[in-house]
């Protein structure tokens, strides 16, 4: 496995980290209006970082998807705006999903705007719970040659800046257990209600709000994927998404490490510099050991997904663990090692209270941890241990005794 960038993802890495301080310039003031940055969303979206991955044909560069991890990297190490990102990865979640399970007419139908930036959302999340997809209510009731959707998504990440999106429902004539699908669905119709945006405590660039549908008409062609094989679709994107988190927490990372050093450098304290103190110089160490950890998980992570591998699933949800306690952790060392300008209302303690929320977007660390254990579990299962195998240790102790 290489870590290591090519020339074409090294300039697509400077590329991208220009396009970034854009973002960061207004980063503080979309905080404040709890908005999206629509200007830079739009710079980013003319670049092509949406048409990277994507096949010529399509309208696509024709890259692959480490060269997105490279493009997000730069974008993240100078963006200083996680809503911003987190907005950028949901995106890209709708283009892989697209592309991996999408008909011919549904490519046709909604790709082209995506990459021309029209923002799309990942609906999952109900009043009943997030991560238990088991259970969602939302439910498309077949209606002749179609079907009538009707419910409600909570808390959904650029519901009110979103113009269509993947929305995870049920097909109840399909049978309980067997009717979870995946739609894609225009947001701008009579019959889909947005709510009001939600005062979070951070990610505020990436509004959220709540989603009604109330008997919203859709055919066939909305349902991505066969009806009712809604999981293996949503497990697939969700892993993927998980994978791209340690990629943007490694950037963010790095920026933190970029702000702090210069500050520990130049800030002095009993005539001498702040970055002598061996618990300063711990503090940063542990953060330039966490963008690595990151950074090397998303590329660990996206190999087992190219080749298929089993326990890509585990290294999805351990690279999204270790991207939110890392990044949480290097957010509250800046803060610390900055002294009482980090405790002010201001861009470093905005930082702070969006690595809070890296913790719960895209599943908690304790949801990773329990989708971790479970496909340990799973994998266990296939592999059984030969318990007539294991030596006795009575036995071997008995053998290793030495004659007097």
């Amino acid at each position: 496995m290489s870590v290591c960038r090519n020339a074409h993802q090294e300039e697509l890495f400077n590329t991208y980290a220009t396009l970034g301080r854009s973002v960061a310039k207004a980063a503080t003031q979309n905080d404040a209006d709890a908005t999206l940055d629509h200007d830079s969303w739009q710079t980013i979206s003319d670049e092509g970082i949406w048409r990277i991955a994507v096949p010529t044909e399509l309208g696509g560069l024709g890259g692959s998807w480490k060269d997105v991890i490279a493009a997000l990297e730069g974008l993240s190490t100078t963006a200083e705006d996680l809503g911003f990102l987190v907005t950028t990865l949901g995106h890209l979640g709708s283009i892989k999903v697209l592309l991996d399970e999408g008909t011919p007419r549904q490519k046709a139908r909604w790709l082209p705007r995506l990459l021309e930036g029209v923002i799309g959302v990942t609906a999952m999340t109900e009043e009943t719970g997030g991560s238990d997809l088991s259970r969602m209510q939302l439910a498309a009731r077949q209606n002749g040659n179609g079907f009538i959707m009707s419910g409600k998504k909570v808390h959904i990440t650029n519901a009110p800046v979103a113009q269509l999106g993947m929305i995870a429902g049920r097909i109840p004539a399909l049978g309980k257990k067997k009717d979870i699908t995946l739609f894609f669905v225009d947001l701008e119709g009579p019959s889909v209600r947005i709510g009001e945006i939600e005062d979070n405590l951070g990610i505020r660039t990436s509004p959220t709000a709540s989603i009604e549908f109330d008997d919203v008409p859709l055919t066939l062609e909305n349902i991505i994927g066969q009806p009712g094989d809604g999981l293996r679709v949503l497990y697939d994107i969700i892993a993927f998404e998980r994978a791209l988190y340690g990629a943007m927490a490694a950037g963010l990372i790095e920026n933190h490490i970029m702000r702090t050093y210069t500050r520990v450098t130049e800030r002095h304290a009993f005539g001498k510099p702040l970055s002598v103190n061996q618990y300063v110089q711990g503090r940063l160490t542990d953060m330039k050991m966490g963008a690595i950890v990151c950074r090397t998980l998303t590329y660990a992570a996206f190999e087992e997904l190219d080749k298929g591998i089993p326990t890509a699933s585990i290294l999805c949800s351990a690279t999204k663990y270790f991207a939110g306690e890392n990044l949480l952790m290097s957010a509250e060392n800046m803060v610390q090692l900055f002294g009482h300008v980090g405790y002010g209302n201001n861009e470093i303690s905005r930082m702070l209270r969006d690595a809070l929320g890296m913790r719960i977007a895209g599943g908690t660390s304790d949801i990773q941890r329990i989708n971790i254990f479970n496909q340990m579990t799973r994998l266990q299962a296939t592999m059984p241990v030969e318990y007539d195998d294991i030596p006795d240790p009575l036995v071997m102790q008995e053998d290793m005794k030495i004659p007097a």
